[in-house]
C-alpha cells in the first residue's frame, strides 16, 4: 500500500497537530507541501515534521496554495486557515480532485457547507 500524500494549507497553531498526526501515522502518510501567506510558519511544520522523520523528507515549502495544488502530487489537503477561509480553500482543492480535512468550522455559512458538500460528491 503506498502512503498517502498529505499537504497543509495554513501553517499556524492548530496546522501542529495535524504534523503531529502525520507523524503518528508515517507508516501510512506522509507530508508533501505545507502553504501559508507567511513563509516562515510554513517553514516552521516543515522542520516540525523533518526533526520528527527520521528518513530525509522533502517537503516543499509554498506561500500560494494554488501553485501547491498545480504542482505536486497530493492525495489529502488538510486545511487548517481562519475559518473565513475554510469554504474558498476546500472548493479550491475539491475542484483540483483532492480530498479535504477541513478544520472546524466547514464554513461560516450553510449555504458554503452545502456547496462544499456537493462539489465532494461530484468529484
Amino acid at each position: 500500500m503506498s502512503k498517502l500524500k498529505f499537504a497543509i494549507i495554513g501553517c499556524g497553531r492548530i496546522s501542529y497537530k495535524h504534523v503531529e498526526a502525520l507523524i503518528e501515522n508515517k507508516k501510512e502518510a506522509e507530508l508533501i507541501a505545507v502553504c501559508d501567506i507567511i513563509e516562515d510558519k510554513a517553514n516552521e511544520r516543515k522542520k516540525q515534521y523533518e526533526n520528527a522523520i527520521d528518513d530525509n523528507a522533502n517537503i516543499k515549502v509554498y506561500t500560494d496554495y494554488i501553485k501547491m495544488l498545480e504542482n505536486e502530487e497530493i492525495d489529502v489537503v488538510a486545511i487548517a486557515t481562519e475559518s473565513g477561509y475554510h469554504a474558498k480553500h476546500a472548493i479550491d482543492c475539491l475542484n483540483k480532485n483532492k480530498h479535504v480535512l477541513v478544520e472546524k468550522p466547514i464554513a461560516l455559512s450553510v449555504k458554503d457547507a452545502d456547496e462544499m458538500i456537493d462539489i465532494a460528491k461530484k468529484n
